[in-house]
């Protein structure tokens, strides 16, 4: 890549995304990295969190363009870090994607090659496209507390199969969450919630599954919200009803293939905010591969509020 002297980059770096057993495993896409952009201010994380302090440094330089070579967390924790600075919309680094992790998916929902040296490639063309962001305010904390995310959000069954994902020690691939789905089908408790939106009529319901989304994929692959569009503006809510063990496991594959919105359990509705109370006080809730807070919790989506780098002839 011939780079742009008007454009300055940083590049963030998570060398363990995926966790590799060999820890030099991601070494030549680092070295590609600096070949494409030999300006480009790199940093290299060390532990999880640190793009954090990353992108604190990358702002106070400044750059125009960030490049993320990590997984969804990487991701969550740049988008996070650079909303929760005091920088106006406009003034905010396009994001790009090299993904390294074993998820990825907000990057394949954007047509992002999921080959690290294809993405990295395919920046030489990249386009920048504003989209939108969810934001959760954790209204049970004080002094309030706020998270931002990129794709989706999970409650009940999914939050606790991430959950279950990310204290493995194994890579958070396919098999990986099929496994801990697996597992959670036969201690996952029942899920009462109170939902309230301006969309939406208020209730009090049970729920299998509950999902607030910005982008399509999650679960490394499963296209779990096929309408979703992370520029109209709006969540696509995905609620999956009461629903029998056995059928919740035959489900799974619909989920994956995206054909689930036709199951009687399985309502799906368009948001721009919405409050979301729970019955036990134990609630997780997981944005982007996170378990970032618990209920109660407002989610809002705010319009066009960050540029990412899409191919110019996206792969999917």
């Amino acid at each position: 890549m011939v780079e742009k002297p008007s454009v300055r980059f940083g590049l963030i770096v998570n060398p363990v995304a995926g966790r590799p057993k060999d820890p030099g495993h991601w070494n030549p896409v680092i070295e590609e990295l600096r070949r494409r952009f030999p300006a480009g201010a790199l940093r290299i994380t060390r532990g999880p969190g640190d793009e954090r302090p990353a992108v604190a440094e990358l702002l106070k330089l400044p750059v125009d363009r960030i490049v993320v070579a990590g997984g969804d967390g990487s991701v969550h924790q740049v988008v996070d870090a650079l909303m929760s600075s005091s920088l106006p919309a406009e003034a905010r680094p396009a994001i790009g994607f090299v993904p390294l992790g074993s998820g990825n998916d907000f990057a394949r929902g954007l047509g992002t090659p999921l080959t690290p040296f294809e993405a990295i490639r395919a920046l030489d063309s990249a386009r920048e496209r504003p989209i939108d962001l969810g934001k959760i305010t954790f209204l049970g904390e004080t002094p309030s507390r706020s998270a931002y995310w990129m794709n989706q959000s999970y409650l009940g069954f999914g939050a606790r199969v991430v959950d279950r994902v990310s204290r493995g020690s194994r890579p958070a691939d396919q098999r990986a969450y099929v496994r801990a789905a697996l597992r959670e089908v036969v201690h996952s408790p029942v899920h009462r919630y109170s939902l309230q939106s301006d969309e939406h009529p208020a209730e009090s319901t049970e729920a299998a599954n509950l999902l607030i989304t910005n982008g399509r994929y999650s679960g490394s692959g499963m296209l779990t919200s096929p309408n979703a569009d992370p520029s109209d503006g709006r969540f696509d809510v995905v609620f999956v009803g009461p629903i029998g063990r056995l059928r919740l496991l035959r489900g799974l594959q619909r989920f994956r293939a995206g054909t689930h919105l036709s199951l009687p359990e399985v309502r799906t509705w368009k948001a721009t905010s919405f409050v979301v109370h729970g019955e036990r006080p134990d609630e997780i809730v997981e944005a982007d591969g996170d378990i970032v807070g618990k209920l109660p919790v407002r989610y809002d989506i705010l319009p066009g509020a960050i540029r990412v780098m899409v191919p110019a002839s996206p792969s999917t």
